[in-house]
């Protein structure tokens, strides 16, 4: 009996300190962000922005003529910001991106052991800066006259990011030539209605 009762004792000890030590102060700040004060719901909540891209691939001009499009999708909250706005974007086209060169079904590239499908793309901006919302600060900047990389290698990994202009006409023989889009709008979030 006393074997148990001891047993019994550091199994409520040790499930205290876990408690106490990892799951309370998740439970707080949780808990501290779902009382936060939700911001106000955008004014204009739809928007589309047509934009032109101009580029060259093995020395062939091509244009990408599309419209992205906007919508606020709610609020989301996490550590990092508290309550946020939420937006979703899409191209009117359908295509996932603005596509520049895809190595999907072709042998694709080799990095160590690792067989990679790589897609290159020219990443618009994300809908809050179309849409005028700054609350997160920093804005945004187009990434013009690089572009962006996705990497996905066999295991299941992968990777994202930006390609330096010099590099893409190196090693892909991509330059782009010009991007031209729609400026943000200037939007209201008032706090009542």
């Amino acid at each position: 009996m006393k074997k148990l009762l001891l047993v019994l004792g550091i199994l409520l000890l040790l499930a205290f300190a876990f408690i106490v030590y990892i799951a309370w102060p998740w439970i707080l700040l949780f808990t501290g962000i779902q009382l936060g004060p939700t911001p106000p719901k955008p004014e204009i909540t739809y928007g589309e922005f047509p934009f032109r891209l101009e580029y060259e691939i093995n020395g062939e001009r091509k244009v990408i003529q599309d419209t992205l499009i906007c919508e606020f999708d709610g609020f989301d909250a996490n550590e990092a910001y508290g309550k946020f706005r939420k937006w979703k974007e899409r191209l009117a086209s359908g295509k996932q991106n603005v596509l520049l060169l895809n190595t999907d079904g072709a042998p694709g590239l080799v990095f160590g052991n690792k067989t990679v499908e790589q897609v290159i793309y020219y990443d618009p901006g994300p809908a809050w800066y179309y849409m005028g919302d700054n609350e997160r600060g920093g804005g945004y900047e187009h990434t013009y006259p690089n572009a962006s990389f996705s990497e996905q290698y066999q295991d299941g990994s992968g990777a994202k990011g930006i390609i330096q202009a010099d590099e893409l006409l190196k090693n892909y023989n991509i330059k782009l030539i010009s991007w031209v889009s729609t400026p943000p709008i200037v939007n209201n979030f008032p706090k009542t209605k």
